[in-house]
């Protein structure tokens, strides 16, 4: 407010005052040299103080009415001021001088100082309702998080939920009827061999499906040992290759130096950024070494995924990792595609994943946190 003021003040007070005195300035030397240092002297006494009036009433702080009342009462009062101060300054600097008395110059100080003033609450209603809206779409972005957090910790519950249901009572199914197969094959062997030939090809076949598909489908949905930290995670996706593939990665240390300051759902992110990097470098880059890098850069963590394969095109058509980048934006992170650059090999892919980490304090929250929803988690025991 007294910044606004100020800026349309001291032009207007002084632009009013010297083209007053240009249009009814006086005809001797003496009284111009007078009436020119007093019309700047009050130009400058005239501001100052209606400036401090502003900062006393704070006019900025009340309804319509009570502005206007204000703002009548600091142009009349600034208007006086200019013409006291002109007054005796020219009385100070020429005694014998009779300065003359100019109602209209007065007056139109009177409506400059009112404009500025105005002028200055105009400026500070405009910022206002600026500084509202910013306000707004600040609670509406924290909303819209909030609720995307929600889902992401409801989404990754579910998932959970799953993962454990088929490793536990869809495989106990599987083993109880590949137990009863397998039984029946035994009854069946001294009757019929053929019949218990296929019971036992039947078992078997069970015993593939559950061994391969319902626990690649139960890593999938929930990543495998990232309940025990992000290494074992990252060693279990490691295993999965084939021996022909090799995997450069950071020691566990590495892993559990930035671990705690990762949220549930950044850690996810992590563990599904590596497992993708590994499945498009075989899918799509033929590659045979894998390179993972992680490291903490003050509040930010970055992990790249490269290998020595077939480098990306220039406009790849994403799927999984265009999921996995709009979760890493959701976290306020990034995931970039590019072509690795560097190196024994000329080609391959680099994946690069930034994601912002949690401060020491919320990290302690986070872990709280943590342990109270694996305590929900854990299912009572039988009777």
């Amino acid at each position: 407010m007294l910044v606004a003021t100020a800026a349309a003040t001291l032009a207007v007070t002084i632009y009013t005052s010297l083209q007053a005195w240009l249009l009814n300035g006086c005809t001797a030397a003496q009284g111009v040299g007078v009436e020119v240092w007093a019309a700047v002297g009050a130009a400058v006494v005239a501001p100052v103080v209606m400036l401090s009036a502003v900062h006393v009433l704070r006019p900025e702080r009340y309804g319509y009415l009570a502005r206007f009342l204000s703002v009548v009462a600091i142009a009349v009062g600034a208007a006086l001021t200019l013409a006291a101060a002109r007054a005796a300054l020219a009385a100070l600097l020429a005694p014998d001088a009779v300065a003359p008395a100019r109602i209209g110059e007065y007056i139109s100080a009177t409506v400059a100082a009112a404009c500025a003033v105005g002028l200055g609450l105009v400026q500070v209603d405009v910022a206002r309702r600026i500084r509202h809206a910013e306000r707004e779409q600040s609670i509406a972005q924290a909303r819209a998080a909030g609720l995307v957090a929600e889902l992401q910790e409801e989404e990754l519950r579910l998932r959970y939920e799953l993962a454990e249901t088929i490793h536990g009572s869809v495989q106990g199914t599987f083993v109880v009827m590949e137990a009863r197969l397998r039984h029946l094959a035994l009854s069946a062997q001294h009757a019929d061999a053929g019949i218990a030939g296929e019971l036992h090809a039947v078992a078997a076949q069970l015993e593939r499906l559950r061994e391969k598909e319902l626990r690649a489908l139960s890593g999938r949905l929930y990543p495998v040992d990232l309940e025990r930290g992000l290494a074992p995670a990252v060693r279990a996706l490691v295993v999965r290759l084939p021996p022909s593939v090799a995997v450069t990665a950071p020691d566990d240390a590495v892993f559990a130096a930035f671990e705690s300051r990762l949220s549930h759902e950044a850690r996810v992110l992590v563990v599904r950024v590596i497992e993708d990097a590994f499945s498009n470098a075989l899918r799509h880059g033929s590659a045979d070494h894998v390179i993972i890098t992680a490291r903490e850069s003050g509040s930010t963590l970055h992990v790249v995924v490269s290998n020595n394969g077939s480098a990306p095109p220039a406009t790849p058509s994403l799927s999984g990792l265009a999921r996995l980048r709009r979760r890493a934006q959701v976290l306020g992170g990034e995931l970039v595609l590019a072509p690795r650059h560097g190196g024994r090999s000329p080609s391959g892919a680099r994946l690069a994943l930034t994601l912002p980490m949690l401060s020491v304090e919320n990290a302690r929250r986070a872990a709280a946190s943590a342990g109270a929803t694996a305590a929900q988690r854990t299912p009572p025991p039988a009777p």
